[in-house]
């Protein structure tokens, strides 16, 4: 079981629909990983005072070869209750 929940705000739901099948399958890749470690070393933090903002792009698609660069935000485990992964952008792009 996983430590951390992802979460993508309904105003990306168009965005990822218009993804490539290859698309989709690279961000859920993604989003797979996060849920794991949304921390991972390839991923940088940005120097925004006040939140811990991160990025990671994923590999590129099978179909079509664009990269999806992901911003989010993570919120900490607190008791029982799983860490949150905020998917805050994406951008694909080749």
């Amino acid at each position: 079981m996983t430590h951390w929940m992802v979460e993508i705000p309904r105003r990306l739901y168009n965005e990822i629909a218009h993804l490539s099948p290859g698309g989709r399958r690279a961000l859920h890749d993604a989003l797979a990983a996060l849920a794991e470690d949304p921390r991972p070393p390839e991923s940088r933090p940005q120097p925004v005072r006040g939140a811990e903002l991160r990025r990671v792009a994923t590999l590129p698609a099978g179909d079509n070869g664009l990269t999806i660069t992901l911003l989010y935000r993570v919120h900490d485990p607190v008791g029982d209750e799983p860490g949150r992964v905020e998917i805050i952008f994406l951008v694909a792009g080749p």
